[in-house]
């Protein structure tokens, strides 16, 4: 009896789900489609996101449906949106739309066509980072190594800027000798610019452009620096081929436009210019040399004066060959001091109050080695830059290519 009780009870629930299946519609199910099949429009084709300030541009293609009447564009979880009307024509439209006013941050948008009926295609999804003030906060300058100014034209050399910090160039505003106010622009690859039309002792601002990602369609812009740039001192006859203000035919001479003083003409009344063992002129230099039937040089001293004006420089001197030692008597020293003045002996060159820098030359065989004395001048003085040298007759000398002051 138990299990025909049983038997029973699974047979009427059975029969009941039979008739309450028969009594529902066969077409019940299209409640879910209003009334018809899910009807889906083509979505945006060739979607690119291109990332701005405080904007964002969006583009696309509608390829293959005619009845797409508008893109609609969501994002922060569809609380916000756009509508971008289409007008269809016959073959591939280009779809572009420009969102404003979004804050700066990463947004995930979601993107759907609609056909006049409202049935939408399905979601395309794409993520793009809008900038802002935050942003430009964090750009830098590209740095500038130094300037040079002589007379009206400006050599702004610039430090190396990693080109993928988003950097472009530089751009320098500027009044030039005409009192015009000109842009100058220069390529992230370049390591100076030259203006050759400055007003001198006037400022100049410039500021570094930058892209945070190539497609952006905006350029930002760090902050202006403004730089007066400092007339750098000139040295005359200062590098290779120096001129000769008297020369004794073969080799020797004395160099134009410095001061040598008589203990330095070692060679018959004749030193420091050395025109070479051919008499080559094109290849002169300086060069003190004692020694290969020559007399040792006591306290020998070329020397130019020139005005400073306050800031930091830096007195290069490139020296192709020397075969001083460090255990030689004396010493050759290349020195600046303040003031129109005699350079010190070389006894007094470490002590001497007026020193601001020096240093001294020691062998180095054959190739160019470059002596840089950096200092600071606190207000526009005449300073005295050159050499002192004491050396034996044993035979030493050192050959100068170049002197070279500039602005730090």
């Amino acid at each position: 009896m138990k299990n025909l009780r049983n038997i029973l009870i699974a047979v009427f629930v059975v029969l009941s789900a039979l008739i309450i299946n028969s009594c529902t519609s066969g077409d019940e199910y299209l409640k879910f489609t209003e009334g018809g099949a899910i009807s889906y429009t083509g979505k945006i084709d060739s979607l690119k996101l291109f990332p701005g300030r405080n904007r964002l541009e969006v583009q696309g293609l509608i390829i293959s449906d005619p009845k797409v009447k508008e893109l609609r564009i969501y994002w922060n979880n569809k609380k916000d949106s756009v509508v971008v009307p289409i007008a269809r024509t016959s073959g591939i439209d280009e779809v572009s739309k420009i969102i404003d006013n979004l804050a700066e941050n990463i947004y995930n948008f979601e993107f759907r066509t609609f056909d006049a009926k409202g049935n939408s295609s399905i979601a395309v999804t794409a993520s793009a980072e809008v900038y802002g003030d935050r942003y430009i906060n964090s750009l830098i300058n590209r740095p500038i190594l130094n300037n040079l100014l002589i007379g009206s034209q400006l050599t702004v050399n610039y430090i190396n800027l990693n080109a993928d910090s988003g950097a472009l160039g530089t751009e320098i505003e500027y009044t030039d000798s005409s009192d015009q106010l000109k842009t100058i622009f220069t390529d992230i690859s370049k390591t100076n610019v030259i203006i050759n039309d400055f007003k001198s002792g006037s400022t100049y601002r410039y500021r570094t452009l930058y892209k945070p990602v190539p497609e952006s369609i905006d350029t930002f812009y760090s902050v202006y620096k403004d730089v007066k740039p400092v007339v750098a001192p000139v040295l005359l006859n200062a590098k290779q081929p120096f001129a000769y203000s008297s020369y004794d035919g073969g080799r020797w001479g004395v160099i134009a436009d410095w001061t040598t003083n008589t203990a330095a003409k070692n060679h018959n009344g004749y030193g420091g210019y050395d025109g070479g063992c051919c008499g080559k002129a094109n290849n002169a230099t300086v060069n003190f040399e004692s020694g290969w039937g020559a007399p040792g040089i006591t306290n020998g001293k070329l020397y130019q004066t020139v005005t400073a004006e306050p800031a930091t420089y830096q007195l290069k001197v490139t020296v192709f060959e020397s075969n001083h030692e460090q255990n030689d008597p004396g010493g050759f020293y290349i020195i600046v001091s303040k003031g129109n003045v005699e350079l010190p002996n070389v006894e007094s060159v470490t002590t001497d109050t007026e020193v601001l820098k020096y240093k001294r030359v020691l062998s180095n065989g054959i190739g160019n080695t470059e002596y840089i004395l950096e200092f600071t001048i606190d207000q526009t003085t005449p300073i005295t830059v050159g050499i002192t040298t004491s050396q034996p007759d044993w035979g030493r000398f050192c050959t100068i290519s170049s002197f070279e002051i500039v602005v730090k």
